[in-house]
């Protein structure tokens, strides 16, 4: 009797080892996985002999020498530890340091095998409620004493309940995880316009969550068969950063954060989900104004034209005196210098002809007869043109044409120290008061812009009068753009979120949501109706001229008149003093 008893005492470790490496590969057969980890510290010695005689899955094993290695050079894994299971604390840091080394990595599954074969029931409680308040999941656990029995796992929603499964179940990984089972869904938006929209609905009071990012986590909700709940913590209209709202969900306040963040660095790959969208984020500038029909004049009258008109003066009055020159009649300095039959011609006016005209004398007044109807032909026209159709100002795209100009761009407080080095004049405020001057369509200022928000802008201004704003690609502060959600380490949210992404741009679903940007905002109280270049004072279509029109004339007029005067003036006191 003795001797049997010591042979089944001899043999026990051989079959539980075996039978706790044959449930290890069958988990990874069942779930498709593609390598083994396996920490062996704490394993039974007998398992290396089984684990390689295994040929189906590679394995890597982890001796105590190795403490790093680089997950990201596997994909989907199975990562098993042992615990020596004789002192409660040992356990925990050894747990804690494992699941550290997976915090990238939350969905990945786990096995936890405890050596200890006089560890009951109990130990494996802690182990997985502590498992539980620091959100690790995926988590199956084997005990050394009853290992060729059972196999441990617990649930999360609606609370945490631990449940034992025997070795030959079927589905070891739920595969449906997390079935939240009616469980609330704590939500806490960002309230960046016009993804995410926050209201309050006049005929029931409740509070509306809309938008594109707002419409996903709706169905989300239903996916995970949870209840949608907002966060006590929201207030409408104001609006949260991605840092913000990561601090909440890292402290368990909220379970998911509504805000699409732009991924700038490698270091965000591991804590993100599927790109929701790709975007330009580009320049909104005002539209040029047009220029006062007073200015209009300013312009045909620029340097270049009067310089022309000069020198033609001058060519003609020349040709004129040097042929009196030759027939041997008088000419006097001032004649070369400003000739009046030659200026009177070139702006065609009719001025006496002289008392003896040969041929080449008349041949010279016909070209400048030709040569004052073109002038005049010319710059008629180009003033009817002109006062038809105002030409606009210059028109700002571009970082250096805002230097230019002197456009403001409108910037949150949060954004400024990233974008001072763009060395543009800049109004720093709120995001609150940013959103209302955007919204508000405040054409005195430039903004940045999504490529989704141009699209709902752009579509609003298809019913102003005139446009307000364009949209610039000369200079993007990100081209194509990947816009996904952030999470904390350790999320249970991070693979349901990124399959569902895939399910709503594979099935049209997200376009038709940012095509009721429109309808949420309008419902929210957010986006006016009415039409914002109505209240410029620019003049769309001026009929006639007024006073102020001809502003630039009566000063040129006015100063020639004084020049004009100083110079008859001159004349008259010179004659006075040589005779």
């Amino acid at each position: 009797m003795w001797t049997v008893l010591t042979a089944i005492v001899y043999w026990t470790p051989f079959l539980a080892a075996g039978s706790a490496v044959d449930f290890i590969f069958r988990a990874a057969a069942d779930h498709s996985l593609s390598v083994i980890i396996i920490r062996t510290n704490y394993c039974p010695h007998t398992w290396e002999k089984e684990i390689f005689k295994n040929q189906t899955i590679p394995v890597v094993v982890l001796s105590d020498s190795e403490t790093f290695i680089n997950i990201r050079q596997f994909s989907r894994p199975l990562h098993v530890v042992c615990l020596p299971g004789h002192e409660l604390q040992k356990d925990l840091e050894l747990m804690e340091n494992f699941t550290n080394s997976l915090n990238d990595f939350p969905s990945q599954k786990k096995i936890v095998y405890i050596s200890n074969r006089f560890s009951n029931r109990s130990r494996m409680d802690h182990i997985f409620e502590t498992c539980y308040h620091r959100r690790i999941w995926n988590v199956v656990g084997l005990l050394a004493a009853d290992e060729h029995l059972y196999f441990y796992r617990y649930n999360l929603y609606p609370s945490f309940r631990m449940e034992h499964r025997a070795l030959e179940s079927s589905t070891i990984f739920d595969n449906g995880f997390p079935n939240m089972q009616g469980h609330p869904l704590i939500v806490m938006p960002d309230q960046w316009l016009p993804r995410s929209v926050l209201y309050v609905d006049r005929r029931t009071g409740k509070q509306v969550l809309a938008g594109s990012v707002g419409r996903f986590f709706h169905v989300l909700s239903w996916k995970l068969n949870a209840t949608l709940q907002l966060s006590k913590k929201v207030t409408i209209g104001r609006f949260l950063n991605a840092s913000a709202l990561k601090e909440l969900s890292e402290s368990f306040s909220v379970d998911v954060p509504a805000s699409l963040t732009i991924m700038e660095r490698v270091e965000q790959l591991a804590s993100t989900s599927y790109p929701m969208e790709v975007t330009h984020v580009c320049l909104m500038v005002p539209v040029a104004r047009k220029i006062p029909i007073k200015d209009i004049y300013f312009i045909l009258s620029s340097v270049s034209n009067m310089l022309l008109a000069i020198v033609i003066v001058f060519s003609y009055g020349l040709a004129l005196n040097l042929f009196r020159k030759l027939t041997h009649r008088d000419v006097h300095l001032v004649d070369f210098l400003l000739n009046d039959k030659a200026l009177r011609g070139i702006l065609g006016q009719s001025f006496n002809l002289p008392m003896s005209r040969s041929f080449s004398t008349r041949f010279i007044f016909l070209m400048l007869g030709i040569v004052g109807l073109n002038v005049s032909s010319i710059f008629g026209a180009a003033l009817d043109t002109l006062m038809a159709h105002p030409p606009r100002q210059f028109q700002a795209r571009s970082f250096a044409d805002l230097r230019r100009t002197k456009i403001p761009l409108v910037t949150t407080e949060e954004d400024f120290p990233t974008w001072m080095n763009l060395h543009v004049p800049m109004l720093v405020v709120n995001v609150s008061e940013y959103n209302h001057l955007r919204n508000g369509r405040n054409s005195s200022n430039s903004y940045f812009a999504s490529r989704l928000y141009w699209n709902l802008f752009s579509e609003q201004q298809k019913r102003f009068t005139r446009e307000l704003f364009i949209y610039s690609t000369d200079d993007c502060l990100w081209s194509l753009a990947l816009l996904s959600f952030q999470w904390p380490q350790n999320s249970l949210f991070t693979e349901p979120v990124s399959q569902l992404i895939l399910e709503v741009n594979a099935n049209g679903l997200y376009d038709f949501w940012v095509g009721m940007h429109y309808y949420d905002m309008s419902a929210a109280g957010l986006s006016s109706l009415e039409d914002p270049s109505l209240q410029l004072k620019e003049r769309v279509h001026p009929t006639s001229l007024r006073i102020g029109d001809l502003q630039w004339m009566w000063q040129a007029y006015g100063t020639f008149m004084v020049i004009a005067m100083l110079v008859f003036l001159l004349e008259v006191s010179w004659h006075s003093i040589t005779h």
